[in-house]
């Protein structure tokens, strides 16, 4: 299941984010999974509180997942 390597890197880069603007809660997070891509949506879900207990700043973040057109997977908003 690479879904969980996948999230923990995007939850790494959002906490990073959010530290170094002195931004000490992140709301939510977006990603956009291309319908063509290998990943499997309900895994991330599943997933995300796995992802986010070791990142404080990410602590009551919720998950919003988008599917669009191809192959892509990408941080689309980080909500503060």
């Amino acid at each position: 299941m690479h879904e969980l390597g996948v999230l923990l890197q995007a939850v790494k880069t959002a906490s990073s984010a959010a530290q170094k603007n002195n931004i000490t809660r992140v709301k939510h997070m977006t990603l956009e999974v291309g319908e063509d891509s290998t990943f499997v949506p309900v895994f991330f879900e599943k997933l995300w509180p796995v992802a986010i207990e070791n990142f404080p700043v990410m602590h009551g973040a919720k998950l919003k997942i988008e599917t669009a057109p191809g192959e892509k997977l990408l941080i689309k908003d980080i909500g503060y």
